[in-house]
């Protein structure tokens, strides 16, 4: 329960991006944080057209339950929500450039509509493809204190 409260009393006063005690993000992460935001986005309004263009076409995504998709799979099912559900809320955003044309993007995320897998870490590999950046992989995993904390 005291973390649930740390967590709402973060997001309440605005502790999306970075730690005060962390330096500002440069312009190129900057750009990636922006890149994610939009892809989550996307993914929320069932773009599936601005998805197509954000991921690889080699993309693989290792998801909460161990499995895997790869990107014909991940494409085919995005599609408007009949039902749509709060927007995700996505926070402490870090940026590891691994170089030029390769990062990682990690951030952790509140899906609300779900529940087991409402809280989640999410790691995802940007690398430039043509001068765009293009999603590579992505790896999400479960914050397991709240998987099991069904109160």
């Amino acid at each position: 329960m005291k973390t649930q409260v740390v967590f709402i009393l973060s997001l309440l006063f605005g502790m999306f991006s970075f730690p005060a005690s962390a330096q500002q993000p440069t312009a190129s992460q900057q750009e990636l944080i922006n890149l994610q935001k939009s892809l989550q986005d996307a993914l929320h309004r069932g773009d599936a057209a601005y998805v197509r263009n954000a991921v690889s076409p080699d993309f693989v995504s290792i998801e909460g339950d161990g499995g895997s998709t790869e990107a014909a799979d991940f494409l085919r099912d995005i599609k408007p929500p009949k039902n749509p559900e709060p927007s995700p809320i996505l926070y402490e955003f870090k940026v590891v450039q691994l170089d030029d044309e390769c990062a990682v993007v990690t951030y952790n995320a509140v899906f609300p509509g779900s529940h087991l897998e409402r809280y989640q870490h999410l790691s995802d590999t940007w690398v430039k493809q043509g001068g765009q950046w293009k999603l590579k992989f992505q790896q999400s995993t479960l914050n397991l204190w709240s998987a099991h904390d069904l109160d």
